[in-house]
């Protein structure tokens, strides 16, 4: 039988909800595999529950050394620097890991396992290097979904970083709670480790992205439901082909819309790029789909992380 894997999660001076989002939806659905969190010596002594809302009883640790006392198996990378390219410093921690014995589970759209360093490593100690954004083979869409059975539920947001992935997650278990023969499907590195399958949709070639979503809800075609993880949003400067071609590929039947109220600008842009109001946002989304699969949004689904009580029931109220 397989051991349990028990993560030490790298996220080395980024600890934060939305800094850290692989860290912390870990931290929500596997927290019984989580040994500990490897971050810096600033946050050693802290509760992770106090910083992220999840997490209680799990260590913040500043080294190797110090993180393997909890007999971690697994090296995670907690964290998505923008461009997915791996930091130099820390390939120290990543060699010290497999020295150590340990897997090493990456998000990074830097395959790992081609860097011939960490190759040659991981091959002398045997362990495993598992490159979750590495893709499959896919083909453009061949519109196998229309007429199937199967209802399609897609999220999009108003932005990247938003909650997405919890959002699917806690529908899919909603669904299945009330009796639907429901599944959620991963999109992205995080669900894809909490889900254990799933395709990272920004490491496919972009004619294929809307084949790749075809082929995963087909796949599932015996479902009665599937919620598909929305990725960024359909007007992100930088990511928009991604949310896009997955609304298109999906071909959903209804859309959940998610926001975050207290942001009024697009992630990682310097403030550059407003938010456009949620009812405007609503409407692009459907109007993109029209052509396709008309859908209607018939949620939206709010992120209040950070806010008071008072203030979130203001935001869902308004």
């Amino acid at each position: 039988m397989a051991s349990k894997r028990r993560m030490m999660i790298l996220t080395q001076g980024s600890l934060g909800v939305f800094t850290a989002k692989t860290a912390t939806c870990l931290l929500r659905y596997c927290a019984d595999e989580v040994a500990c969190v490897l971050d810096t010596k600033a946050n050693v002594g802290k509760r992770l529950e106090d910083i992220l809302g999840v997490g209680a009883g799990i260590p913040i640790v500043a080294t190797v050394a110090d993180g393997l006392k909890h007999k971690p198996n697994q090296l995670v990378i907690g964290i998505a620097p923008v461009g997915g390219k791996l930091p130099t410093s820390w390939r120290k921690i990543i060699l010290e890991c497999i020295a150590a014995g340990m897997d090493i589970v990456s998000g990074l759209h830097q395959l790992l396992k081609e860097d011939t360093e960490f190759a040659a490593a991981a091959k002398r100690r045997k362990v495993r290097m598992w490159d979750v954004r590495e893709a499959p083979e896919v083909s453009v869409l061949q519109d196998r979904l229309r007429d199937l059975p199967q209802r399609r539920i897609a999220l999009v947001g108003s932005d990247c970083n938003m909650g997405k992935m919890v959002t699917s997650v806690e529908l899919d278990r909603a669904l299945r709670a009330a009796g639907y023969d429901s599944e959620f499907i991963a999109t992205g590195q995080t669900g894809i480790m909490i889900a254990g399958s799933g395709i990272a949709i920004d490491h496919v070639i972009s004619d294929y992205v809307n084949g790749a979503i075809e082929q995963l809800c087909y796949e599932r075609r015996k479902r009665q439901v599937v919620v598909v993880e929305g990725q960024g949003s359909v007007y992100h400067p930088a990511y928009s082909g991604v949310t896009v071609g997955m609304l298109h590929g999906t071909m959903p039947h209804a859309v959940i819309y998610q926001h975050v109220p207290t942001r009024t600008h697009v992630f990682h842009f310097d403030k550059k790029f407003p938010l456009m109001p949620v009812p405007q946002g609503i409407a692009l989304v459907e109007a993109l789909l029209e052509p396709v699969h008309p859908a209607t949004v018939i949620a939206v689904s709010l992120n209040t992380f950070g806010m008071s009580d008072a203030e979130a029931a203001r935001a869902v109220a308004s």
